[in-house]
């Protein structure tokens, strides 16, 4: 016997369906909504240089020193205590000037060839004495001929003489007075070990005379290479000389010793020497080598530049139009060109730019 109940079909089962499948709906399309778009990374971006005015060239650091030859002033013949120095490292000394003093009593200088060997008075002859009278004749103390007679009126004028050092007037002159250079004037230095204090002995040297001029050299290390045939720029004070090497020789640790002169073969330092150092530690300059001359213009690094096939050179701008250049001068990793303007900006001939390059 059938079921006299009937079977109803649920009115909500569609309702449930429909927002089943919107609810999905709106997953999808929010998330298309809010995630960022992806966006193709391998496109490249070229990089760009301005071109500016740049200063280039190429050239080289040499060590660039002053030597001052120097010589014995003159042996004297004083003994004792040096109590004074009374000429500077530098200073001109001319014949009459004080040196020294020894034990207070002051050392003169002179001109003559013939060293203080004796002490001299009325009655002695020699060269010796020639030299004395010559002395005095030129400081004003004595007339007449010097005829190596050491008579009264040498006596006299040596006496004159004594007077204006403040020394004892009696008319002799020691050996330790007068101290004989070749010529003067003369420049000088204070000769090493010797100062206020130091003990002076018969024949001591203690003052020596300088060169009129330093002699200049660039001194090259072993591995190190200077074209001998390319002048040398050296810097003196806000002055730039421009030196040739003039003669060169090997030092005994190797290195090359270049001698330096101006092209006329005078000294580097010409008129101004007196402004060298006399302490070979201070007469050090900054010099250098040229060895491509600076050039100033439109400028870009070396890596904007841009080479046909044939070996020409042209530079891209940035809407790819190939520029014809020519290359003027170039060093410190940049070029200057001829056929671009300052302000323009050019592509970089760089394989990372991914734009290729032409060379």
């Amino acid at each position: 016997m059938a079921d006299g109940r009937a079977r109803v079909r649920p009115r909500s089962l569609p309702w449930v369906l429909a927002v089943v499948v919107a609810a999905g709906l709106g997953v999808v399309f929010g998330r298309w909504a809010f995630v960022a778009p992806q966006v193709d990374e391998s496109i490249d971006v070229p990089a760009t240089v301005t071109v500016e005015e740049l200063t280039v060239g190429r050239s080289l650091p040499v060590p660039v020193s002053a030597v001052w030859d120097a010589r014995p002033f003159g042996v004297g013949a004083a003994v004792g205590v040096l109590t004074s120095v009374d000429v500077a490292d530098g200073g001109t000394v001319n014949a009459g000037d004080r040196l020294y003093s020894v034990g207070l009593r002051p050392v003169v200088a002179a001109v003559g060839e013939v060293p203080a060997f004796r002490d001299l008075s009325q009655g002695a002859k020699g060269a010796d004495v020639v030299q004395v009278q010559r002395f005095l004749t030129g400081a004003g103390f004595l007339t007449g001929e010097a005829d190596g007679d050491f008579d009264a009126a040498t006596a006299m004028a040596v006496r004159a003489w004594q007077k204006s050092l403040g020394v004892e007037r009696d008319g002799v002159v020691r050996a330790a007075d007068i101290v004989f250079a070749s010529a003067l004037p003369a420049r000088v230095q204070v000769a090493e070990g010797f100062g206020v204090g130091a003990r002076v002995a018969d024949g001591d040297a203690v003052l020596s005379v300088l060169d009129g001029e330093p002699q200049f050299v660039a001194t090259v290390p072993t591995g190190v290479t200077v074209d001998a045939t390319l002048p040398i720029e050296v810097t003196l004070g806000e002055e730039t000389v421009t030196a040739v090497v003039a003669g060169s020789r090997d030092d005994q640790s190797g290195s090359r010793v270049l001698t330096l002169t101006r092209e006329d073969g005078s000294s580097v330092c010409a008129d101004r020497c007196d402004l060298v150092p006399l302490d070979p530690a201070e007469a050090v300059f900054d010099a250098r080598q040229v060895v491509t001359p600076d050039v100033t213009g439109p400028g870009v690094p070396a890596a904007a530049v841009w080479f046909e096939a044939s070996g020409e050179a042209y530079v891209v701008l940035t809407d790819g139009t190939r520029t014809p250049v020519t290359i003027l001068g170039q060093g410190q990793g940049s070029v200057v060109l001829e056929g671009v303007e300052e302000g323009t900006v050019v592509v970089l001939a760089d394989e990372t730019t991914g734009t290729g390059t032409g060379r």
